[in-house]
């Protein structure tokens, strides 16, 4: 219990028993040893006196259940934030040093066969008419890398 809770309960304590506190009514105080304590008779018990045992007895335990809350009052639980532990990412990329590869492109000539068509032809009067091309062979440039 810290000191600030110990100081509320001594301090409520001592409140309580100096506000119910009241003269000893019963005769004179007898000391040690001066014989037997006298006999008073109690009609109807402890609350036969119209109740005057009642005031003391809430108020302490309207007071005691205040010290109660506030000294066993549940701490607020408070969860510690999740811990997120990440390991940094590394990417290597090899240090290869290779020199430029210049190549010079080789030019060679193929015969290739190009397949039957109809071509388009104009008359000499201006008439577009279709005629039938039939395949051949051409000669062509190939470049190779």
């Amino acid at each position: 219990m810290n000191k600030f809770k110990y100081m509320v309960v001594v301090v409520a304590v001592l409140a309580a028993g100096a506000t119910f506190a009241r003269p000893h009514r019963g005769g004179y105080s007898r000391g040690f040893g001066h014989g037997p304590a006298p006999v008073r008779h109690h009609h109807g018990g402890v609350w036969g006196h119209g109740g005057r045992n009642f005031l003391p007895g809430f108020v302490g335990g309207v007071v005691g259940g205040m010290l109660t809350r506030t000294v066993v009052a549940p701490a607020p639980i408070i969860a510690p934030a999740p811990v997120v532990v990440t390991t940094p990412t590394v990417v290597t990329t090899p240090t290869v040093v290779t020199a430029p590869v210049y190549t010079t492109p080789v030019t060679t000539t193929q015969q290739v066969w190009v397949e039957g068509r109809y071509v388009d032809q104009v008359q000499p009067n201006g008439v577009v008419v279709r005629v039938w091309q039939p395949g051949h062979y051409e000669t062509r440039t190939v470049t190779v890398q």
